[in-house]
């Protein structure tokens, strides 16, 4: 007598976890769409506020109310704050992810933010701004005040 005699459906037991195949992201376009159609379909204008972003662009002149935007002509801000854009976004292609940021009661929101904003704002500092054209600190020698010169700091105790 055989196994499979035995037994019809036999069931097999594996003690790895099943490898799932991962799919690296790549770029494609709807089928038989060529990127000019599909920018002519999907391509729209980004207003932006983000005024620090070096990719916001503001043409004189150009302006556009929040009550056009909304499709809703007759709308009006509530408050005296001017309710329209005047900075559009240059790039030409935008992304646009949510982020999850918690309020001070812990309550989670999730709000849209542009993937691509870049500030041309760094918070680095230049620190050769601090020198004279000699090349000293401004203020003096930065050791004037180290122990190994006698300091004491007896005077503002």
């Amino acid at each position: 007598m055989s196994y499979s005699k035995v037994n019809k459906n036999p069931k097999f037991y594996f003690m790895e976890k099943k490898k799932n195949k991962v799919e690296k992201p790549k770029d494609s376009l709807p089928k038989g769409m060529t990127k000019k159609k599909f920018k002519d379909k999907y391509a729209k204008v980004v207003w932006c506020d983000y005024y620090d972003c070096i990719h916001n662009e503001r043409p004189e002149g150009m302006s556009r109310k929040v009550g056009t935007i909304m499709g809703n002509p007759n709308y009006e801000s509530v408050g005296t704050k001017d309710e329209s854009f005047k900075g559009v976004c240059n790039k030409e292609e935008i992304g646009i992810r949510f982020k999850v940021i918690k309020t001070s009661s812990g309550a989670k929101h999730k709000v849209p933010e542009c993937f691509n904003a870049t500030s041309n704002k760094t918070g680095h500092m230049d620190f050769s701004k601090l020198l004279q054209p000699d090349g000293s600190p401004f203020g003096g020698s930065i050791e004037s005040g180290n122990a190994d010169t006698g300091y004491s700091n007896v005077g503002y105790l």
